[in-house]
């Protein structure tokens, strides 16, 4: 028995289409591997950029809080420019100040003698 020309075709064209699944399974082991890392680098930056986010509302919470700390004191400083003080009332004021101030002086002056 010889070797027949259609077993010879047969397992050449069964080599070439193993060979043909090898190429097209390394083809697709490569793929997948960088796919993996393609995901891998993704979730990483993923991370780092939820971290950054979380940061910033941080930031963003706590200029909220001084933004409204500040509102408060313009407010503030609003009413007392509304609040002018005249410089006869402060006049009158030390004037009565100092009349009081003679007034216990008077007094003190009566409780030692």
């Amino acid at each position: 028995m010889g070797v027949k020309s259609s077993d010879f075709e047969f397992k050449n064209i069964k080599f070439v289409v193993i060979m043909s699944i090898n190429n097209t399974l390394s083809s697709i082991e490569l793929k997948v591997n960088k796919l993996v890392e393609s995901y891998t680098e993704l979730k990483k930056k993923n991370s780092e950029l939820d971290s950054e986010k979380t940061q910033l509302f941080e930031k963003l919470n706590a200029k909220e809080i001084e933004i409204s700390s500040l509102q408060e004191k313009i407010k503030l400083i609003n009413i007392s420019k509304t609040v002018d003080v005249s410089s006869d009332d402060i006049k009158n004021t030390r004037m009565k100040i100092n009349s009081y101030v003679r007034e216990i002086d008077k007094c003190i002056a009566l409780l030692n003698s």
